[in-house]
């Protein structure tokens, strides 16, 4: 039901702006941001940052408050969301409410679009196992197992990343910027993803939803245009760093 949602939002939708969210996110800017992060990632992953947070949480921080916010990454129940909201802006032009819900939806589900084939490659690529698969730990053994990026922390935050991007009141987009945090805290409060792996969901998502502002505010690093002299033809692309 998700699937047919989203594929009969996107039926029409104009196929040039997703390609720019992905000409974006895969810019130079967003590469070496990527590769920033994931640096942070594996300094945490491969020594002993993540037992430690771990222990710190099942010792002296676990929280039943911080088990709450884990469906907040359910894809099966915030897709649909996404797509309504998108759905309602299209349905209701000129409501300033269903505007900005109808974008929020928009630009939450073209984040996804980017950030997740990126994602879950690099779930597999770092390999590393959830607390207590593996006596390695947290340590990327890379291609032995999916858990290295927590995909719950990316589907949690991309709304609250995607709204305090849209926020202009600097109160709230600091709250919505600390909401982005929740899943990926509870991720780490359960004991089902080490620090290092929410970390990265929540970076990826960051990223993702950075792009699709880029494209949104015409921030892109990336531009394409039609190429022609007297003998050939072509596309010129010109990148921006």
């Amino acid at each position: 039901c998700v699937a047919k949602l989203l594929v009969g939002i996107m039926s029409d939708y104009d196929v040039v702006v997703v390609v720019a969210d992905h000409q974006g996110f895969y810019s130079v800017d967003t590469l070496f941001g990527l590769g920033y992060g994931f640096a942070a990632g594996g300094l945490m992953a491969n020594t002993g940052i993540d037992e430690s947070i771990r222990d710190t949480f099942q010792t002296s921080l676990k929280s039943s408050a911080l088990h709450a916010p884990k469906e907040l990454g359910n894809g099966k129940y915030t897709l649909p969301i996404f797509a309504a909201a998108w759905a309602a802006g299209n349905l209701f032009e000129g409501v300033p409410v269903a505007e900005t819900a109808g974008e929020w939806g928009e630009r939450s589900i073209r984040s996804i679009l980017v950030g997740a084939p990126p994602m879950l490659a690099l779930q597999s690529l770092t390999g590393a196992s959830r607390p207590g698969e593996s006596s390695s730990g947290s340590s990327w053994m890379p291609l032995q197992d999916n858990n290295g990026v927590s995909g719950h922390s990316f589907m949690g935050a991309v709304p609250f990343l995607t709204a305090a991007q849209m926020a202009d009141d600097p109160w709230a987009k600091a709250a919505l910027y600390a909401g982005s945090t929740l899943v990926p805290l509870s991720r780490v409060n359960d004991d089902d993803h080490y620090a290092s792996q929410a970390f990265l969901g929540w970076w990826v998502a960051f990223l993702a939803t950075r792009a699709v502002d880029h494209t949104q505010s015409g921030k892109s690093n990336w531009s394409f245009t039609p190429w022609m002299t007297p003998d050939s033809t072509g596309v010129r692309a010109e990148i921006r760093y």
